[in-house]
């Protein structure tokens, strides 16, 4: 069981990336063109407070979810669990790489932007599964730390 959630998780961790660097080969080649809305102000102002919100409080929710008290509760109660909460944690850093990586090219290749994305994949790094970081995640002693 415990194989068949890294495997489920490393999955998803993979095509989360893959899908931000597609979206990079595709401006990259040419194939959409970006900069589709530099020219207004207000839209690029509007898309870097959305981009910079959901990295500044994605980033450091998705890093401290699994120390969470309700959360360390949840995962005691079976491996369905750590797999839900797991996602989740993934789902918290992809939107915000999604979303920075399609608005880097969309406002014609903004360093903002490109920086937030960075970030993000960088961030990512620090919850790729393994076994190692399920077993310590579920331990007994782990949930109890901070009690």
């Amino acid at each position: 069981m415990e194989q068949k959630i890294i495997k489920l998780l490393r999955y998803t961790f993979v095509s989360i990336v893959l899908t931000a660097v597609l979206l990079v080969v595709i401006y990259e080649a040419g194939l959409l063109l970006p900069g589709d809305l530099a020219a207004d102000g207000q839209a690029i102002y509007a898309m870097e407070m959305v981009g910079v919100g959901l990295t500044i409080v994605s980033i450091p929710l998705a890093l401290k979810w699994m120390t969470f008290g309700w959360v360390r509760n949840a995962l005691a109660e079976g491996p369905e669990k750590y797999l839900l909460h797991a996602l989740l944690r993934q789902t918290m850093l992809s939107v915000p790489l999604l979303y920075d990586t399609l608005t880097y090219y969309l406002l014609g290749s903004d360093p903002t932007m490109g920086y937030l994305g960075l970030m993000t994949l960088v961030a990512m790094l620090f919850v790729w599964p393994s076994r190692g970081r399920m077993e310590y995640e579920t331990r007994q002693d782990y949930r109890n730390d901070e009690k």
